[in-house]
C-alpha cells in the first residue's frame, strides 16, 4: 500500500493514437451491458408493490401513511419513503409498458458503467484494461440490475465517484454537484448514506481541497433533509435497516455465501487484490484501500451492499493490473481506422434496441420471456375472471408481489415490505407454505380461503391441501395450483 495522491499512479506510458480502438472497446463493453440488462426478465418482487404505492399516490393525492395492501396488516401506520421511485415506475410502465420500463434499467445500467470507465480512465488506465475490468466486474453484478428503486441510485453513485477522483487531482468542479445528488438520492432510495461513506474517507485520506470537500459534505448531509419527511428519513431509514423482519427473513439482507460461479469470482477477486498488491507492489493511494477495506466489509455484511464494493474494486483492479496490459497489450497497432472504429461502434451500441422486450418477439422466435417464471400471469388472469370466489388470499411469497398491482381487487397475506409485518408472521408464513403440522390451523387463525402455492417451491402444500376435506382445486397450470375453501370463514386474524 502507498499512502502518495494520484498523480502517483503512473503506469509505463503507452500511446493512443488518434485513430485508437479506445471508443470501439468503450462501446463493445457497454453494448454488452446494454445487452445483458435488456434480456433480464421483469423480475416482480420490488417492482410491483412500488407501481401500486404510485398508483395509490395518485389516486389519493398523498403519500400513505397505513398499510393498504393485505388483509392482516391492513390499516396499520407505514412508512412509504420510496414514494418517488413509485411514481416514476408508474408513469414509466403506464407510458410505455415493459418495454419503457426495460429501457429505464438499461440506461440506468448503462450510465453507471460509462461513468466507471470514465472513472478508470481518470486513473490513466488503458482502454483494454478498463473494459477487461468493466466486464469482470459487470457480470459479477447481474444480479443487482433488477428493476428496483435502488437501480436508480447507481449513476448517482457512479457520479459521486467520478466527481471525488477528479477532486483528488484538483479538479473541483463537479463536487458542487453533490449536495443536489444527495438530495435527489435520499428522495428516491435509503441507500443515499453510501454517499457519506464515499465523502468522511475522502476528507480524512484524501488529497484534494479539504476544505472545499467539507462544506460539500455539510451542505450534502442537509440536501438529505428536502424531502417528504425531514429529518425523519435518517431515523426511519436505521429503523428499516435494524427491523427484525427485515434481519431475520430477507434473503439479501444475509451473509454472502460461496455458491455460484459469481459468488466464486467475488471472493476470488476479495482475496486477489491483496495477493496480487503484495506481488506486483502497484502505487496505490491510501483512499482506495480505505474504500476497498470500507466496502468490502459491507460487502461481507450482507449480500445487499455488495453493488457498491463493485467499483471499488472495479478501480483497485484497474490499478494493479494496468503496468501488465500497458506493457504488453495497450498502445499495439489494431483497429486503427477511426472512422470505421466509429460506424462500428456506434452499431454496436445500437444493437440491444433490437433485444428490448417488445421488440424482440418479432424477429427472435425462440425470444426471452418478458417476465419471470415467479409471475403468475395467467393464474391471476383467471382469478380476475372468477370474482365468485371469497377473499383472503394466501400465496407464494413472490406472487403476491406481483399481485399487489395486478390483482388489486383482493387483499393479500403479505408483500414484500418486510417492515410492516411482525417476524410472527414471518414464520407463520413459513411454516404454512412447509405445510407444517400447523398450517391448516394457522389458515383458520388468518382466515384464508384461497391458496395459491408455487409448484416449485411448495410441493408440500399442494399436496396437503389436495388430500384435505377443507380444500377444493379450481385451477392449475405450470406454475401454480388454485385451491379454495369448500366452506369459507369470515373469522381470524385479518377480521
Amino acid at each position: 500500500m502507498n499512502a502518495n495522491h494520484s498523480d502517483s499512479i503512473k503506469p509505463p506510458n503507452f500511446s493512443e493514437k488518434r485513430g485508437s480502438a479506445t471508443f470501439l472497446i468503450f462501446a463493445l463493453v457497454l453494448m454488452l451491458m446494454l445487452t445483458i440488462s435488456v434480456l433480464l426478465p421483469l423480475f416482480p418482487n420490488d417492482f410491483w408493490p412500488y407501481v401500486r404505492i404510485g398508483q395509490q399516490i395518485i389516486t389519493t393525492g398523498e403519500i400513505p401513511t397505513t398499510e393498504f395492501m393485505t388483509y392482516t396488516q391492513y390499516g396499520q401506520p407505514a412508512v412509504y419513503l420510496y414514494w418517488l421511485p413509485s411514481i416514476i415506475f408508474l408513469g414509466v410502465y403506464n407510458l410505455g409498458g415493459v418495454t419503457l420500463i426495460s429501457i429505464l434499467s438499461a440506461l440506468c445500467v448503462g450510465i453507471f458503467y460509462t461513468e466507471l470507465w470514465f472513472c478508470l480512465r481518470e486513473l490513466r488506465i488503458g482502454a483494454l484494461t478498463s473494459g477487461l475490468v468493466l466486464v469482470v466486474t459487470g457480470l459479477l453484478g447481474v444480479n443487482y440490475w433488477a428493476t428496483r428503486p435502488q437501480l436508480l441510485t447507481y449513476p448517482l453513485f457512479g457520479l459521486a465517484l467520478l466527481a471525488l477522483l477528479r477532486w483528488q487531482k484538483r479538479d473541483d468542479r463537479l463536487i458542487w454537484w453533490l449536495p443536489l445528488l444527495a438530495m435527489i438520492w435520499a428522495n428516491l432510495h435509503g441507500s443515499f448514506i453510501i454517499l457519506f461513506f464515499l465523502l468522511a474517507p475522502a476528507l480524512l485520506f484524501g488529497g484534494g481541497n479539504r476544505k472545499k470537500l467539507l462544506i460539500v459534505f455539510f451542505v450534502s448531509l442537509a440536501a438529505t433533509c428536502v424531502n417528504r419527511f425531514g429529518l425523519q428519513i435518517w431515523t426511519s431509514m436505521f429503523s428499516m435497516v435494524n427491523s427484525e423482519s427485515i434481519r431475520s427473513f430477507s434473503v439479501e439482507w444475509k451473509y454472502p455465501t460461496n455458491e455460484g460461479w459469481q459468488a466464486n469470482l467475488f471472493f476470488a477477486g476479495l482475496l486477489l487484490i491483496p495477493v496480487l498488491t503484495a506481488l506486483i507492489r502497484p502505487r496505490i493511494p491510501l483512499l482506495y484501500w480505505i474504500w476497498f477495506l470500507g466496502f468490502g466489509w459491507m460487502a461481507l455484511s450482507t449480500v445487499r451492499y455488495g453493488v457498491w464494493f463493485l467499483p471499488v474494486e472495479a478501480l483497485l483492479l484497474g490499478m494493479i493490473l494496468s503496468p501488465f496490459f500497458a506493457l504488453h497489450l495497450e498502445g499495439r497497432d489494431r483497429f486503427q481506422n477511426k472512422t470505421f472504429n466509429r460506424i462500428l461502434g456506434v452499431l454496436l451500441l445500437l444493437f440491444p434496441v433490437a433485444l428490448l422486450p417488445g421488440l424482440r418477439g418479432s424477429w427472435w422466435v425462440q425470444a426471452p420471456p418478458l417476465y419471470s417464471a415467479t409471475t403468475p400471469v395467467e393464474a391471476v388472469q383467471w382469478l380476475k375472471e372468477h370474482s365468485q370466489y371469497e377473499d383472503n388470499l394466501w400465496s407464494d411469497f413472490t406472487y403476491s408481489t406481483y399481485m399487489t398491482y395486478a390483482l388489486q381487487e383482493r387483499k393479500l397475506f403479505m408483500t414484500n415490505r418486510f417492515e410492516d409485518f411482525p417476524a410472527g408472521q414471518f414464520d407463520d408464513n413459513k411454516h404454512i407454505a412447509n405445510a407444517d403440522y400447523d398450517w391448516q390451523a394457522l389458515l383458520d387463525h388468518y382466515g384464508v380461503n384461497l391458496l395459491m402455492p408455487s409448484r416449485e417451491y411448495q410441493p408440500d402444500l399442494i399436496e396437503a391441501a389436495a388430500a384435505s376435506p377443507d380444500w377444493q382445486q379450481i385451477y392449475s397450470d405450470d406454475q401454480t395450483v388454485l385451491f379454495a375453501r369448500l366452506q369459507p370463514i369470515e373469522t381470524g386474524a385479518s377480521q
